[in-house]
């Protein structure tokens, strides 16, 4: 790919492997670009979300300099990258020589979501792997537009379903530490997800690792009562009682 650029985590824009700089306003507009990219955009829609204190004829041509500058900070060889729709609507080209990590992320992970319970195929789990080491971190950290909001948090949900359902990979062929992995890599990113930590909770029980178990389910409690002032919910504590009650009993055996 002649053009990489990245949303999560670290924004960053790559051409010919050198890094180049975009005016927080030209990013932002890539990025609507980029995560509505399955759409036309109309042209009002995207002056409400960019220029909407502007007045009418204004906010047109901040429109119109806002494409122009991306056309010329992206001149891929050969290729009009930003293309316009039969009604004038601006759109990223399929068929464009641009790798965006949103993407990548996306597409390797929605198919797994629909896949079979338990162990994945080798290649749907080699997708999945690697859509996950494309979440470096949240979108676009440090803007706070209501519509960079609502993706971000539609994107780090997906991230964590797939988190879980490799979490479920590992656990159906056995591999618990994989399998721990995978769900301590899920609470790095949302801790509060009492059902991910309830699995990781069940891992650690499966594989005999009682005092690592009730470990989990100790930071889990203070977690949540710092954070929501609530306790754990019926069947976590009911999880953690079963495990106290089996650690009671090796510890007589003994």
């Amino acid at each position: 790919m002649q053009v990489s650029v990245e949303f999560l985590g670290r924004t960053r824009i790559l051409t010919q492997g050198r890094e180049i700089a975009l005016s927080r306003q030209s990013i932002s507009f890539l990025a609507y670009l980029v995560l509505y990219r399955e759409l036309d955009h109309p042209r009002e829609l995207m002056i409400e979300h960019f220029w909407s204190s502007h007045e009418p004829m204004r906010a047109r041509s901040c429109l119109g300099t806002a494409l122009s500058r991306l056309r010329k900070r992206f001149q891929i060889e050969g290729c009009d990258w930003l293309e316009l729709s039969a009604r004038g609507e601006p759109r990223i080209s399929q068929s464009a020589p641009i790798w965006f990590d949103i993407v990548a992320f996306e597409t390797g992970i929605s198919p797994v979501l629909t896949a079979s319970e338990g162990e994945l195929e080798p290649q749907v789990l080699e997708n999945l792997v690697a859509a996950l080491n494309h979440y470096r971190g949240d979108l676009l950290l440090g803007w706070y537009d209501s519509w960079v909001l609502s993706e971000r948090e539609r994107l780090r949900l997906l991230c964590l379903r797939g988190y879980r359902r490799l979490m479920a990979h590992y656990a159906a062929v056995g591999d618990v530490e994989n399998a721990l992995a995978a769900g301590h890599a899920a609470l790095r990113i949302e801790p509060l997800q009492e059902l991910i930590q309830q699995r990781v909770i069940e891992l650690y029980r499966a594989s005999g690792q009682h005092a690592a178990a009730i470990r989990q389910y100790e930071r889990l409690t203070a977690l949540l009562r710092s954070e929501l002032g609530i306790a754990p919910s019926k069947n976590t504590r009911a999880l953690v009682d079963g495990i106290r009650a089996v650690q009671r009993l090796e510890e007589r055996r003994d």
